[in-house]
């Protein structure tokens, strides 16, 4: 937009540009953050120096100029609010921004988190002329009322002695008035009224998706941040381990996910409890009773006093995981630093902000478990099918929904499972076991190398396996990564075979729900799926407890036994999926279809997919799980923290757990 300084119209941007850097903006409720990054060296590629300076200098004293004397030029604003109403264009059949636009909606009008949450030309321009408002003056005035130099944060990160940076900050932005105005808080109205809640909304989706979505006024954690209670709730209302709500529901063959989780609205207002259940088919028949299930589990954390363990093994994993964070891009780094300088965070802790936790309160937790009732929610259901008769739509999306109060008779019945006494309550809900992958040996043994080793080295190769082996001897954490790849022909032999091998890669996952969510919460992660030459598992995270999931998850290839109601639920899934694919945005389709291109004879379009996925059998499925892991060249790549003997040992592992199978070569694949 220029500035006096820099007149020139996106002067800043070319500069930027010519720099190797790149620039950009975002909007939150809240805040605004902007940032850029450009070239770490000057033109004479030396070390930056004052005397000798990087392309940061000069970048900073453009950005700077933004703060200090913007001139808000009328051709200029007029080009940004088309490019907002071009956003919003994108979003207008994304769910993801229509259902949250919903729920704010609904909320209390004298708040401003009811508000239009993003923009578009006619509520920035169109509307705001008619009524003889001049928007330019408008945004001018805006600058000044809210830009001041005590509301801004400011993080730059540079390869400049820190001296050097702290110079060209005083010098660049002591420009920037300091216009002493408070904080922005917004203590009076409350963003959920009570005439809000007791209430349930049916909205209709764009894409095919079933959700159950209940949302509790919750408390305000701005100050809480070394104990953060909702951390501790969320844990465990959205565990999917035996005893939880979501191992309960699943058994019934009612949902396929489950999330839980606080989030704040602004500063000076509670925030939410907001409870996200992907619901089935026979799911959606049944939200009631899942309704009536979750609050028997909020019972029986009501009478169980706060677990100090289990708090103890939150803490563990977090202070584990900011002691081995891996580096960051650095426009992400310093928009995180910024954004934590925003909060009431000790200035000590601005680098783990609320990643870590610090001190267990069990009456903080109590106190934001006290929110968590019958008589303090409203939800939402998601369907496009259901229940069919939505009578109004919201303004901005056009997202068509009903709303009314939650029956008398549902609501009564969620109170009386809330005061579910002990002998009463479903036997399937209870706390979470210890969580036995909690890495415990995380030693790495730091040997120092001339040079680092560019590429993996092969160390078995094979009529059976071929094994690719690098041990880091860069960043020396305890992470390993493993990826077995087992190479068949018969994926891509035809789309059907395609579509059985997705069930099988599905199916296996939905099997190791259960087993695999304490490796999840311990930062161990995998994934079972297709790639262009067979089958693929992948693992990674902490090298201490891998190989023990490594071997559960091609155990359960190996022996899956494919239960009939399981495969009609994950077959659904997969319906759904590749009906929503064709609802995408036209962008986010056209890689398939490149790749589809690309590849005649060796890849799928949905549409393929679909069809092939009407005519197969649970028994088809079966045959195909024995066929392909029988015919399989197996290929196994090793990195991080593991030795020579690790990587052999995991191959020979997935061999001999396969061998039954009568493994048949097809040297082609190697």
């Amino acid at each position: 937009m220029g500035t006096k300084k820099f007149p020139i119209e996106n002067e800043y941007g070319q500069y930027i540009s010519a720099n190797a850097g790149d620039s950009n903006a975002y909007t939150g409720p809240t805040s605004t953050t902007f940032f850029f990054d450009i070239s770490a060296k000057p033109d004479n590629g030396q070390e930056p120096s004052d005397t000798n300076p990087s392309p940061l200098r000069e970048a900073l004293d453009r950005f700077a100029q933004f703060f200090i004397e913007p001139l808000f030029l009328a051709e200029t604003l007029d080009r940004e609010l088309q490019a907002v109403d071009s956003e919003h264009k994108k979003n207008l059949q994304n769910d993801t921004w229509r259902l949250p636009q919903l729920g704010k909606f609904l909320s209390n009008p004298e708040h401003p988190f009811c508000h239009f949450g993003t923009g578009n030309f006619e509520a920035l321009k169109t509307l705001p002329e008619a009524r003889g408002i001049n928007v330019r003056d408008k945004f001018i005035e805006f600058h000044a009322r809210h830009y001041s130099a005590n509301r801004m944060k400011l993080v730059v990160l540079g390869r400049e002695p820190l001296d050097v940076l702290q110079k060209w900050v005083a010098e660049l932005f002591s420009p920037v008035i300091n216009k002493k105005l408070p904080p922005n808080r917004w203590p009076g109205e409350l963003p959920f009224r009570e005439a809000d809640l007791g209430r349930q909304c049916f909205a209709k989706p764009v894409k095919d998706s079933i959700e159950l979505n209940l949302q509790f006024p919750f408390i305000d954690e701005e100050s809480m941040f070394a104990t953060q209670p909702s951390r501790y709730i969320s844990h465990l209302i959205g565990h999917e381990g035996p005893g939880s709500i979501m191992s309960c529901i699943k058994s019934k063959g009612w949902a396929n996910g489950l999330t839980a989780g606080a989030s704040p609205i602004c500063p000076g207002a509670p925030g939410t409890f907001d409870v996200e259940v992907l619901l089935t088919e026979e799911g959606l028949e049944n939200y009631p009773e899942i309704v009536k299930i979750f609050f028997q589990y909020i019972s029986l954390l009501r009478e169980s006093p706060p677990q100090e363990w289990i708090f103890q093994e939150q803490k563990k994993m977090a202070d584990i995981d900011f002691m081995f964070e891996q580096k960051t891009p650095a426009c992400e780094f310093t928009c995180r630093i910024s954004s934590a300088m925003q909060k009431p965070l000790p200035r000590e802790w601005l680098l783990s902000g609320h990643s870590r936790l610090r001190e267990f309160a069990p009456d903080e937790i109590q106190k934001a478990l006290a929110t968590i009732h019958p008589d303090n929610f409203r939800m939402t259901i998601v369907s496009r099918e259901y229940p069919g008769n939505w009578d109004q739509k919201e303004k901005w999306y056009g997202t068509e929904y009903r709303h009314e109060k939650i029956p008398d008779d549902l609501m009564e019945e969620c109170r009386k499972a809330f005061a579910v006494s002990p002998k009463d309550r479903l036997s399937a809900l209870h706390l979470p076991h210890k969580n036995k992958f909690i890495p415990t040996k995380l030693e790495v043994k730091r040997k120092e190398v001339d040079k680092p080793a560019q590429n993996p080295r092969v160390i078995r190769n094979d009529c059976i396996a071929r094994t690719w082996w690098k041990k880091d001897d860069t960043f020396w954490v305890p992470r390993a990564n493993v990826v077995v790849s087992l190479k068949t022909p018969l994926i891509y032999a035809s789309a059907e075979n395609n579509v059985k091998a997705r069930l099988f890669s599905d199916l296996v996952r939905d099997r190791l729900e259960e087993y695999s969510y304490d490796a999840k919460l311990t930062g161990l992660q995998y994934n079972v799926g297709l790639h262009s030459r067979g089958v693929f598992l992948e693992i990674g995270g902490y090298n201490d407890k891998l190989p023990v999931l490594l071997e559960q998850v091609v155990t359960t290839m190996r022996d899956l036994d494919i239960k009939e109601d399981r495969f009609e639920i994950v077959r659904e899934r997969l319906i759904r999926g590749y009906s929503n694919w064709q609802l995408q945005s036209a962008y986010c389709q056209i890689s398939n279809y490149t790749k589809w291109l690309n590849a005649p004879g060796g890849d799928f379009i949905a549409e393929e997919l679909a069809t092939a996925l009407s005519s197969v059998s649970l028994e088809g499925v079966r045959l195909f799980q024995k066929q392909m892991l029988g015919q399989v060249f197996i290929e196994v790549y090793v990195n991080g923290n593991m030795y020579k003997k690790d990587a052999l040992k995991a191959t020979h592992m997935v061999e001999s757990r396969l061998a039954n199978l009568s493994i048949s070569i097809y040297r082609h694949l190697m």
